[in-house]
């Protein structure tokens, strides 16, 4: 399988460290709420992608390995970070989701593409929805109590995180 435009695109955007970085910083034209789900539809994207007729390529996992990565490390020391004390219990939930979609990213790191890849491939996207869907209903409630200035500034933090992450899972 050949990677699709759009996750040509994508890789592309992360080894230039996302659209939108300006020489020695990160512009960031939204908030966190709408990065995170920014990054859903293109995680999502990445995953249909390479489950298209049960066939992958390395570079396809590479590509929605890093996604993957980049994106749970920026919500852990951003967003999660700021929610925690309102949240506790919501978020630890989240960071088991997190664990999980590693498992299996682990899992994936160590078996061929072959017989074991595809259903291996739709458990992840199985997990990472769960994950997308549960996120949502903690993205709603933080759109209560995290001013709008306050969440441009999550996403100005989220976006360097993913970048310094993103230079250790993409070689």
């Amino acid at each position: 399988m050949r990677l699709s435009c759009s996750s040509r695109a994508i890789l592309l955007s992360i080894r230039t460290n996302v659209s939108g970085t300006a020489p020695g910083g990160v512009y960031v034209d939204q908030d966190i709420i709408e990065a995170i789900r920014q990054d859903h539809e293109q995680i999502m994207k990445v995953l249909d992608d390479l489950g298209v007729h049960g066939r992958a390529t390395s570079e396809a996992y590479s590509v929605a390995r890093g996604l993957l990565y980049s994106h749970m490390y920026g919500e852990e020391v951003t967003i999660y970070e700021r929610m925690r004390s309102e949240m506790y219990e919501r978020i630890e939930d989240s960071l088991a989701e997190h664990n999980s979609i590693r498992i299996c990213l682990d899992r994936l790191d160590r078996i061929e593409i072959g017989t074991e890849w595809v259903p291996t491939i739709q458990v992840l996207k199985r997990r990472v929805q769960f994950h997308i869907d549960s996120e949502e209903r903690l993205l709603k409630a933080a759109e209560s109590f995290i001013d709008t200035s306050e969440r441009f500034e999550i996403a100005e933090r989220f976006q360097r995180a993913k970048g310094a992450q993103s230079s250790y899972t993409l070689a």
